[in-house]
């Protein structure tokens, strides 16, 4: 059986998760619940298998999955889902899974492309942070067309114009914004970095570092739990982030599929 889950399911949900082992939904869960519809696969008996969530609001069909036991049935989700949402019948989908997600669903998931290895990364050490560099600029409502253009530009698929609510900082060079950086999650639960990008002809003059550190001492000046993802095989980004303080905490995947 397959149906919306209530409030108080949900609720139930998000004081077992283990947010650091199922980041994408648990901030379904959270920041971005009034967004979501949640979806579960219930035995006959009323127990919870698993749980497939739709975000609404991204220029691609958004979803995350969180499995409970072995016999989750993630085909058959996808199709009520597609119903449900009236979605097109060639539409592909997208999510994050952790390792062990993956090794239980791969067999139920037609891949569109084979899924890239992505890396959750969390600040761990505050010494590493360099001192403040008057460069980097707090980015105001005066900025926000800017912003948006560099997303447009650096073809951030995850932005979203909400987030212009949070903090962005940048550098400028002659009046010209070369490197910007914001957050996808701004609270006192977690921040998540992200919507970081550097003009190609200014990379590798420590402007990204530059930004990156003010976003994740910022963060960290509102909650303890600071985060980003940075895919596995940008291996100068990481480096980046490990010289400021972050460790990866968990493997992961971005998987595209077709629903």
């Amino acid at each position: 059986m397959f149906r919306e889950l209530t409030s108080t399911e949900l609720d139930t949900l998000l004081s077992s998760i283990h947010r650091e082992q199922h980041f994408l939904y648990y901030s379904y869960l959270t920041q971005r619940k009034q967004n979501t519809v949640h979806y579960g696969h219930y035995t006959d008996e009323g127990e919870l298998l698993g749980v497939m969530a739709y975000l609404w609001g991204l220029p691609f069909y958004a979803f995350s999955v969180y499995p409970m036991k072995k016999s989750f049935c993630l085909r058959s989700m996808l199709s009520f889902m597609r119903e449900q949402l009236e979605l097109p019948k060639d539409a592909v989908g997208s999510f994050i899974m952790n390792e062990e997600e993956m090794e239980v669903l791969s067999s139920q998931i037609e891949f569109l492309k084979p899924p890239k290895k992505l890396l959750l990364m969390k600040h761990i050490h505050h010494g590493a942070l360099p001192p403040e560099d008057q460069r980097v600029m707090r980015l105001g409502a005066p900025y926000f067309e800017r912003i948006e253009s560099k997303m447009k530009a650096m073809q951030t698929m995850a932005f979203t114009k909400e987030e212009l609510c949070n903090p962005f900082y940048g550098v400028l060079e002659q009046e010209e914004l070369i490197a910007v950086g914001g957050y996808h999650i701004y609270s006192e639960d977690y921040a998540e970095l992200g919507n970081i990008g550097t003009d190609e002809a200014w990379r590798r003059q420590g402007y990204g570092k530059m930004v990156c550190a003010e976003l994740t001492r910022n963060g960290r000046s509102v909650t303890s739990n600071v985060y980003l993802n940075v895919i596995e095989e940008n291996v100068g980004a990481i480096g980046l982030y490990r010289s400021i303080g972050y460790e990866v905490i968990c493997n992961q995947f971005i998987v595209e599929f077709v629903i």
